[in-house]
């Protein structure tokens, strides 16, 4: 695999990390692959702790960043919602290689509101807001043509009428109390800026690559 190897060219100003507003960064950097033209700049591998305590991770899309909070939405009786419900530690990675950026966050979740799920799910497209009915996330299903029948099923239900929000979709409101930014740099010398939060009180790092 060593001739998949390439040299990086990312670099990350330690002033551009504010302990005083420590996701400001990660808003910017989806801002600026979201200008950059990449696919799913929003995408985030979620970690979370299976009943097992073993690790388990999957990738969501990131719906809104707000001070030190990151928001995602999912079917609550998938594994990772039921697993969030027993296990409120999570991780989060952003991950845009055009660019040479990771975005790390280390922290905890908690149920969003009703009202703040339901806004969201209007204004998801159709197609999205009919899938989330069809499917029992994470449960087994016979085949590819069983998935087909409910689907079917559940667009005829609601022909020429508006879709609501299943009682079983929902989202979290994820909490940061450590983030960590990350810029390739040649050599492999990267840029590592590692913010904490201790006591209500963030601190900053810069880490060894």
């Amino acid at each position: 695999m060593d001739h998949l190897r390439e040299e990086y060219d990312g670099e990350l100003d330690p002033a551009l990390v504010n302990p005083e507003a420590p996701l400001e960064l990660l808003k910017a950097w989806i801002y600026d692959a979201e200008q950059a033209g990449l696919g799913d700049p929003t995408a985030m591998c979620l970690a979370t702790l299976g009943p097992d305590g073993a690790p388990r991770s999957r990738m969501v899309l990131c719906k809104g960043v707000d001070g030190t909070a990151v928001r995602f939405f999912t079917n609550l009786t998938s594994d990772k919602a039921e697993q969030l419900h027993a296990d409120a530690r999570a991780s989060l990675t952003f991950w845009w290689s055009d660019m040479d950026r990771s975005t790390r966050l280390t922290g905890r979740v908690t149920p969003l509101e009703r009202d703040e799920i339901e806004a969201y799910f209007a204004s998801r497209p159709r197609s999205s807001q009919i899938g989330a009915w069809v499917s029992d996330q994470s449960s087994p299903i016979e085949d590819r043509d069983a998935l087909e029948a409910k689907h079917a099923e559940v667009h005829a239900r609601f022909h020429d009428a508006d879709v609501p929000c299943p009682p079983h979709w929902g989202g979290f409101r994820f909490h940061a109390h450590e983030v960590e930014y990350w810029a390739g740099r040649p050599a492999r010398l990267h840029d590592r800026i590692r913010l904490t939060q201790r006591d209500g009180t963030w601190t900053k790092a810069r880490l060894q690559p």
